[in-house]
């Protein structure tokens, strides 16, 4: 059977805020019979972010060389690194520099989330460069998946929440999802009904096979 794919367009928080007239983010899901289920969303904006964060550092290092230059010609004597007029701008440069790049390599270009009643799920974080972090929770290990309200900075957002259980994530109980680029309460309660729906489903579904594999033990006996 075909996996059924469907593609939805949301705004972040940060697009609703600042009045965006285009959704930054889109869904895609992927429905792959019952039990298996992937998503992606991605950053359509993350093209644009990440040229005007590779041309600030451009400006940056242009100013930077552009000073020290001017300031070799100007001061034909010998100079020294330990001079304010040498010391203070270089690790002011450095330092901005330094932020850029940080900040460059946190942009998210995608997060993408695998849900397999029989394995497991499955998180993936997609960063410049193609930077990815992955992380692994395993069916014995689930405990549910809620949609979550929580007041941060006098400002009501909503969480997407895994909790786990066992011994195996007693450090990590909660598990936030899909909350690197900030996405709006539509785009996560979308989400939320989906694997919420599998989850409630294939719940249900194992339930009444173990049922009904009992039953007959318990007649005969």
């Amino acid at each position: 059977m075909e996996p059924k794919v469907t593609i939805h367009r949301y705004y972040s928080r940060l697009a609703k805020y600042t009045g965006s007239a285009e959704a930054d983010l889109e869904l895609c899901i992927q429905r792959c019979g019952g039990d298996v289920v992937r998503m992606e969303l991605v950053n359509r904006q993350h093209g644009v972010q990440l040229r005007r964060q590779l041309r600030r550092l451009l400006v940056l290092v242009s100013l930077s060389i552009a000073y020290f230059v001017g300031v070799c010609c100007i001061w034909n004597r010998s100079l020294s690194l330990w001079q304010p007029r040498i010391l203070y701008p270089l690790v002011t440069c450095v330092s901005v520099a330094i932020l850029i790049i940080r900040s460059t390599l946190k942009l998210v270009q995608s997060e993408r989330l695998f849900y397999s009643w029989d394995l497991a799920l499955q998180t993936e974080t997609v960063r410049s460069f193609g930077k990815e972090t992955v992380l692994c929770v395993q069916r014995g290990n689930i405990h549910d998946i809620v949609l979550n309200e929580v007041i941060e900075d006098l400002d009501v957002k909503y969480m997407l929440i895994l909790r786990t259980k066992g011994t195996l994530f007693q450090n990590r109980p909660i598990i936030p999802l899909f909350n690197s680029q900030s996405p709006s309460f539509e785009c996560l309660q979308h989400i939320y009904k989906v694997l919420h729906a599998y989850w409630l489903n294939n719940t249900n579904d194992n339930s009444e096979k173990s049922y009904s594999i009992a039953k007959p033990a318990i007649v005969a006996s």
